[in-house]
């Protein structure tokens, strides 16, 4: 089956898309056959601020928050694209993940190499690597709130062949709220940034984040 559109492919069986509800995700998207069309038209995912405490050489872990700090469990999945048509799939992209705790308090409170700080410093920072279908997974907990700022969670993507790009995702429940009024940073964030976290049987906060990179 030729790859279609989702919009080309509802107006083939006479749908219009006002005429079916649709679920927003971090990146909403449908899938028809090996396509998948982000709803939203984002494009590439855009950058966003590094921040001042971005820490180099993190260790690998799906578990961000082994240091068992307390909070609400989150799990953030999705899937590394090297278009925006969802067609090129990027595997053994590392994603860089970083946030504060559930006080607004980042650990540690700085940047450079790992190697400044002692193990007792370090926590709610690490890496995963995309599988060969482009995919990743961490869990985490839901991070807290600090003067200024929306509720976010950090990243930083580097592939072969690919332009690195650091961003932010936000919470989708929260976008409009005061918070998001007063914060100057990241002003114009597209649609698909913002992930619509769902709270599980298991306790887990979970959301989908498929990020779009733009090849070198």
């Amino acid at each position: 089956m030729k790859n279609i559109s989702r919009k080309k492919f509802l107006g083939r069986l006479g749908f219009g898309l006002a005429s079916i509800p649709l679920t927003l995700k971090g990146i909403s998207a449908a899938t028809m056959g090996n396509s998948t069309k982000n709803e939203t038209d984002c494009g590439y995912t855009d950058p966003a601020t590094e921040g001042p405490f971005f820490v180099k050489n993190t260790a690998k872990t799906v578990n961000i928050n082994f240091t068992n700090l307390p909070g609400n469990p989150m799990r953030v999945s999705g899937t590394i694209y090297g278009d925006t048509e969802g067609r090129v799939l990027v595997p053994s992209a590392k994603i860089e993940i970083w946030h504060c705790d559930d006080e607004g308090v980042y650990h540690p409170t700085g940047s450079g190499d790992i190697s400044k700080y002692k193990d007792t410093q370090v926590a709610l920072r690490g890496y995963v690597i995309s599988d060969e279908n482009g995919k990743y997974s961490f869990r985490s907990i839901v991070p807290g709130l600090y003067a200024g700022r929306r509720r976010h969670i950090h990243y930083k993507i580097s592939a072969q062949g690919f332009k690195t790009l650091t961003t932010q995702s936000y919470w989708l429940s929260e976008k409009g709220d005061q918070r998001s009024q007063i914060d100057r940073t990241d002003r114009n964030t597209e649609e698909c940034r913002y992930i619509d976290f769902k709270k599980q049987k298991n306790g887990f906060h979970k959301g989908e984040f498929d990020i779009f990179l733009k090849k070198i």
